[in-house]
């Protein structure tokens, strides 16, 4: 019972550590005010490991390399916890393939809550600061289905699609991110 409680809390550190670097990466891609307070709190959350790698790994374009190289590495302890702790062999295909599948489930959970979490932010209070930072990051998974979606009167059904999309995304990326080769 013990070492399920430790396996828990082990493996969700590392998940909220990883999805706070993907977080952090997404906000460079888009150049986000370094003051806003999520900006902050990414960076702060995140610096003991995006700085000695950007030592090593510079950002280049619009891409912050180490915060990225740092989600694949924490996704990588992530693999290595999970397989220890629940006893299954390290097999060479699944050890290569699951850090890279656990960081497209966090990308795609992080996606899904966040468009859930817009929606639900959309209804309570549209005029939240927190609004705009949502929409956009948000906006570039929500545009295309909404191009193709028409909308019925005042309701958009296009986050909807999103959710769903990620969520069968998830469906199919989790075995795989667990080690667990389907094919």
């Amino acid at each position: 019972m013990l070492n399920s409680i430790l396996h828990f809390l082990l493996t969700t550190f590392t998940s909220v550590i990883g999805v706070v670097l993907l977080l952090r990466a997404w906000i460079f891609v888009w150049a986000l005010s370094p003051r806003h307070p999520l900006v902050e709190m990414t960076r702060k959350f995140t610096d003991w490991l995006v700085e000695p790698l950007s030592k090593i790994l510079p950002r280049h374009g619009a891409y912050d390399w180490p915060s990225l190289v740092g989600a694949l590495l924490i996704a990588a302890l992530t693999v290595l916890v999970d397989r220890t702790f629940a006893g299954l062999p390290m097999t060479p295909l699944g050890i290569a393939l699951a850090p890279v599948a656990l960081t497209i489930r966090w990308c795609l959970e992080m996606v899904s809550w966040g468009v859930l979490i817009w929606v639900v932010l959309s209804w309570l209070n549209p005029q939240s600061p927190m609004m705009y930072l949502l929409s956009t990051l948000l906006d570039p998974f929500v545009r295309p289905v909404r191009r193709v979606l028409p909308r019925f009167g005042r309701f958009d059904f296009s986050p909807v699609v999103v959710i769903i999309v990620a969520n069968v995304l998830l469906i199919l990326i989790t075995p795989v991110s667990h080690g667990f080769m389907t094919f």
